[in-house]
């Protein structure tokens, strides 16, 4: 009996051995409920996937961006009408140059050449005036000629009246000498009567011929009255086409002439630099009085009043092909402290919303692409979002951080995406991203 109770109670401290403590099953419970809370975040937990990116604030437009005012021309800096720090409004005079180049160096060269427009102006006058008279002149000689040819028309005629009377009177001399020769021969008339008629007809004969002279008379003065008015005419001509020659080389010299002028009214206005813009001269470039510019030299940069901010941020080749306009962005300035959570971009402090604007076509170069994000201006004015600082507080050139807010995904998916390397799917949308960051 006694070795069989022994044996028992060696049983049950061997049991009580191998027995599992009970603060085990505590544990047990603990990570059995975390076990499950972790698979639940993992499924249901949402997280929303970004791209970061770095880059400066910007100007949208670049006319609001700050620009260097060049120098126009090769000259001396005379004096400077500005201080840096100085606000100007556009047309201001910023500074004043003095000219270098030998061509117009004469003070005085824009008034000479305005007294030579003046002189070709009344050398012009005076032709346009000379080719009136001309004109008067060839049209009276062409009256002239209009009646000159009549008169000698009429010549003409006449001497072709007097030829055809003189025809008539030949021909009766005729006749009758020959009547008064068959008469002779009869007997009926004497020889002087004979001799009478016989010079009667000699006479005729001679009038015949001198009205046929008249004829070839009147029709060669007709024909040198002709040749006359002509050649007058002609001179006349060759004159007024002299002065209209001349008279489009005087327009030719004069228009010359304003060209030169513009231009030097032009050169004397660019030795005055004035400011393109309403702005701020942020700095002078340029040294004091005598220092020597050329032309594309910068003089001092001015930055704009009016501006409309931006941020450019910079991407790789890689995220790229994930954006388009429209998509949201959450931005983090410079000496604005901030807390960003990446997959809660909605429980950040300190940063401010904005929206992709322009995506560029081509890289900088060292594979990036550069990404211009504006203001979201739907969520700053229904309150949900705070309004970018404004300058002087926010100023070009800040350097940004920038958080681009893709899809949203559940935690366990964006986990085994990066354990696998794998790149944030986006699906392509049809117009532009409207959504809530989380």
């Amino acid at each position: 009996m006694a070795s069989t109770s022994t044996q028992a109670l060696e049983r049950a401290e061997s049991l009580h051995l191998v027995t599992t403590p009970r603060r085990f099953f505590s544990v047990t419970r603990t990570l059995a409920v975390l076990l499950l809370i972790l698979v639940s975040c993992l499924i249901f937990v949402p997280w929303q996937q970004t791209i970061s990116a770095t880059g400066q604030v910007t100007y949208l437009s670049p006319m609001d961006r700050p620009r260097a005012v060049e120098a126009p021309i090769n000259a001396h800096i005379h004096h400077w009408h500005v201080m840096e720090g100085q606000r100007v409004k556009k047309g201001d005079l910023l500074v004043e140059l003095t000219e270098i180049d030998i061509r117009y160096l004469d003070q005085r060269l824009l008034e000479r050449l305005e007294a030579k427009k003046t002189a070709l102006l009344n050398k012009k006058r005076a032709l346009k005036n000379g080719i009136e008279a001309l004109e008067l002149q060839l049209e009276a000689q062409r009256k002239l000629a209009e009646y000159a040819t009549p008169a000698a028309e009429g010549k003409v005629f006449q001497a072709k009246a007097k030829l055809a009377a003189a025809k008539q009177a030949l021909y009766t001399a005729r006749q009758n000498a020959q009547r008064f020769k068959q008469l002779v021969e009869k007997g009926l008339r004497s020889q002087r009567d004979l001799e009478l008629v016989q010079m009667a007809l000699a006479k005729a004969e001679a009038e015949m011929e001198m009205a046929r002279r008249e004829i070839e008379i009147a029709r060669l003065s007709r024909g040198k009255i002709d040749a006359e008015n002509q050649a007058k005419i002609e001179e006349v001509r060759v004159k007024l086409a002299s002065q209209r020659r001349s008279l489009a080389d005087v327009d030719h010299e004069i228009l010359s002439l304003e060209i030169k002028i513009g231009n030097m009214k032009r050169r004397i206005e660019m030795r005055k630099v004035r400011a393109p813009m309403d702005g701020k001269v942020v700095r002078v470039l340029a040294l004091g009085s005598g220092e020597t510019v050329k032309q594309g030299d910068p003089l001092a940069i001015i930055a704009p009043a009016a501006h409309h901010q931006a941020v450019e941020l910079y991407v790789s080749d890689y995220d790229a092909p994930l954006l388009s306009p429209g998509r949201l962005v959450r931005l983090q300035f410079s000496g604005w402290p901030a807390i960003q959570f990446s997959g809660w971009p909605a429980i950040a402090v300190g940063t401010f919303g904005g929206r992709i604007a322009v995506i560029d076509s081509v890289d900088d170069g060292k594979n990036r692409y550069r990404v211009l994000v504006v203001p979201d201006k739907e969520a700053i004015e229904a309150g949900r979002d705070e309004p970018w600082p404004t300058y002087p507080y926010l100023r070009p050139g800040t350097r940004a951080q920038g958080w681009i807010l893709l899809n949203v995904v559940s935690l366990g998916f964006e986990l085994w995406r990066r354990f696998n390397a794998f790149p944030p799917f986006v699906e392509p949308p049809s117009k532009p991203v409207k959504g809530k960051p989380l």
